[in-house]
């Protein structure tokens, strides 16, 4: 695998990969997650050492019962453009939703900054200040080899740490 997950406990964020920009008046929500619903699914949010948040139907969704995610030696995280939603095996990151509907981890740029959430094949949805954004402009977020993501020719690819920039700018 791409990346696994380990349950929060408290602790600091293990992965700075997941860490996206800092979020205008919240900066220590910024990091992507998987929070544990009550159907039991796994759904992309954004969260910190504390609290997990997603969002559904409008509302922000708090939990403490969610997991961080680690790429795995050799991996890298970066972002896939929305123009067309990754296969698992293009290092996607999936969960559910509580209608049980498919999700992708997205990182959705808004005017806030950008915000870890999740995403439909053409929309993506996050939580600012308690309140569910949605937005057409965001980025599929995938793990993949290392070596990959820094030769990637046609800037499908962007990596996290780079305050979202594309190779090159």
């Amino acid at each position: 695998d791409n990346y696994f997950t380990v349950p929060s406990y408290g602790q600091i964020p293990p992965d700075p990969l997941f860490k996206d920009g800092t979020v205008s008046g919240e900066p220590e929500y910024n990091y992507l997650v998987m929070m544990r619903l009550s159907n039991g699914y796994l759904c992309p949010g954004k969260g910190n050492a504390d609290m997990a948040y997603h969002t559904f139907d409008g509302e922000a969704i708090s939990n403490t019962n969610y997991q961080f995610l680690v790429a795995n030696e050799g991996y890298t995280v970066a972002l896939w453009d929305s123009s067309s939603p990754p296969l698992a095996e293009d290092g996607a990151i999936l969960g559910n939703d509580l209608n049980e509907n498919e999700r992708w981890a997205a990182v959705c740029h808004t005017e806030a900054g950008d915000v870890p959430g999740k995403a439909r094949e053409d929309r993506a949805w996050c939580d600012i200040d308690d309140t569910e954004v949605g937005t057409d402009e965001f980025s599929f977020v995938v793990v993949v080899p290392a070596l990959m993501a820094s030769g990637y020719e046609n800037y499908q690819f962007r990596t996290l740490g780079r305050r979202w920039s594309y190779p090159g700018n």
